[in-house]
């Protein structure tokens, strides 16, 4: 597993679907695998500023992968706030 994934030119990525997808407390990460194996980890604050979330929107209550095409993934705080995130995010901000 790599701890951070190459940066690349941003609009380079291809479509892959996610396979798993977990928050990591003690780091503040999400942890993304995808089909090909390749795991990525994603900072919450990036995922944040994303959203348009301030720092105080609560805990991480929840995270599921979107079903039908398994192209991004939510997240689903305690003040019943919600974050949307996309297979390209995951990729290209490495």
């Amino acid at each position: 597993m790599k701890a951070y994934a190459e940066p690349k030119p941003l609009g380079t990525a291809t479509f892959e679907p996610i396979r798993f997808v977990r928050y990591l407390d003690d780091e503040d990460v999400f942890e993304v695998e995808f089909e090909s194996g390749e795991t990525f980890r994603v900072s919450h604050a990036a995922i944040r500023r994303a959203n348009q979330l301030a720092d105080g929107v609560g805990a991480v209550d929840s995270v599921w992968i979107e079903a039908e095409l398994r192209a991004g993934f939510l997240v689903r705080y305690t003040t019943g706030g919600l974050a949307d995130c996309a297979w390209d995010f995951v990729k290209e901000s490495a």
